[in-house]
């Protein structure tokens, strides 16, 4: 008995040591906004960047971790639908007119909204946003946009559209069916320098309905400073013109676009017209399982026009500052600077002879695997399972299998107590097939 005290005060010390917000110095290529560093330094103190360059001094209780990598802002996701993540992908078998002609396929209620609407009203939705929110996390994402309104899972990412310390974040999904009564309260927040991210013009850029929605927007007074537009598929030259003229924003997410639509979005017009533009995933079902494997197919999808849209550099940008921007978090999130909350993801410095000379070209083309670290708010919470050792005893972590590659996550920053993550897979895997389906895998390790 008295061994058995003796090994729990030994494992209670080590964790205890452990969970202390030692400084933390990462070591590797930098990436910033006007270029990278090579062997930079990024020190991380109390949860903010305390300083970034090649002569910093670093405290003698700092936790040093020579990468070897790539460190980048951690990623912002501005438009998903957490909760629709845990479904396998969804392969229409034709192209639609609009967002409003694939909701009333019979196909889509049987695999998608029957499923969702059961697992829903068993009481598992805390399950499936628990789910959603580590997906996102081993794709890059510190923050995220499209959690339930209450999230149940404080300590994970960062749920934009909920934490109110970083300012008035709205999302609506439908924006034109908003009442009065709602219309005059979104305003006002807006006129607060809050935010509003809306889907429109969702849809072909030949479909009558689709185009509609933008002036209907007009006609509600909300093409104003603070909204970002989702999709924006069908909008013409004209209407990206109008949206330049009222610092209207973009939110590109050209996977699902193109699945669902055979077209995205007019980004050499939205470019033309200097529209700050973000790219998002939308939701795994026919988008990407999360950012970085967004980025990866928005870089292949560019290098297949006649003429590139934008380099790689602009690409991560429309991952990191771009959407912290839009949300007016450009001086809090998105970019690598003192000051700045640590929010950070560190990638592997792939082995391939164009990303030894460009890292942009290696972040945007990395794959889930290559993920080492994500750190929160000064936190590691996930990688591999070495280096998140360094911050969390092994006791406090659980193994994830990322495309045969083994990484490690922590939930020692969540409220409360929660089951393990195997756990919860399990549980929603076992209510999907109630319903006919599996749950879908963290990554589907390619196209």
């Amino acid at each position: 008995m008295l061994k058995q005290l003796h090994t729990f005060l030994i494992l209670l010390s080590i964790a205890c040591t452990l969970s202390q917000e030692k400084p933390i110095a990462l070591i590797g290529t930098i990436l910033s906004t006007d270029g990278s560093i090579n062997n930079g330094t990024l020190l991380i103190i109390d949860g903010h960047i305390a300083a970034v360059g090649t002569s910093i001094s670093i405290p003698n209780d700092a936790i040093i971790l020579h990468t070897n990598g790539i460190i980048l802002p951690g990623l912002i996701d501005l438009h998903n639908h957490l909760t629709w993540n845990i479904f396998r992908r969804w392969k229409p078998t034709e192209e639609f007119g609009s967002r409003y002609d694939w909701q009333q396929k019979p196909i889509y209620k049987t695999l998608l909204e029957s499923p969702h609407k059961g697992l829903v009203e068993a009481g598992l939705s805390c399950e499936i946003q628990r789910y959603a929110e580590v997906k996102a996390i081993t794709q890059g994402a510190t923050s995220v946009i499209g959690s339930l309104r209450r999230p149940c899972n404080q300590g994970l990412a960062r749920n934009l559209d909920d934490d109110r310390t970083l300012g008035q974040i709205l999302y609506e999904v439908f924006p034109l069916q908003m009442s009065e009564t709602k219309l005059k309260e979104v305003k006002n927040i807006l006129s607060s320098n809050g935010s509003l991210l809306i889907h429109l013009a969702e849809g072909s850029p030949h479909d009558a309905t689709a185009a509609q929605e933008f002036l209907m927007l007009k006609a509600r007074d909300l093409l104003t400073p603070g909204v970002s537009l989702i999709h924006g598929v069908a909008l013409t030259e004209n209407d990206f013109h109008a949206m330049a003229n009222a610092s209207v924003g973009l939110v590109w997410s050209p996977r699902s676009n193109l699945e669902l639509y055979g077209s995205t979005a007019n980004l050499q017009a939205a470019f033309k017209n200097d529209i700050i533009t973000a790219i998002a995933p939308d939701w795994s079902p026919t988008g990407s399982d999360g950012l970085l494997s967004e980025l990866n197919f928005a870089a292949t999808w560019n290098e297949g026009l006649e003429k590139s849209v934008f380099d790689n550099r602009l690409l991560l940008k429309m991952a990191t500052v771009n959407p912290a921007k839009l949300v007016h978090l450009d001086e809090r999130l998105g970019i690598l600077k003192e000051g700045y909350l640590a929010d950070v993801l560190v990638l592997q410095s792939n082995n391939i002879n164009q990303s030894e000379h460009d890292p942009f070209w290696a972040a945007t083309h990395a794959k889930a695997e290559d993920i080492m670290l994500v750190i929160i708010d000064g936190k590691a919470v996930y990688g591999d399972p070495k280096m998140m050792e360094q911050f969390v005893h092994s006791t406090q972590l659980e193994s994830l299998d990322i495309c045969g590659m083994e990484k490690s996550i922590s939930f020692a920053s969540q409220t409360g107590s929660q089951p393990t993550f195997h756990h919860t897979q399990k549980l929603l895997n076992t209510a999907l097939r109630h319903w006919g389906r599996s749950l879908a895998p963290l990554s589907e390790c390619g196209y």
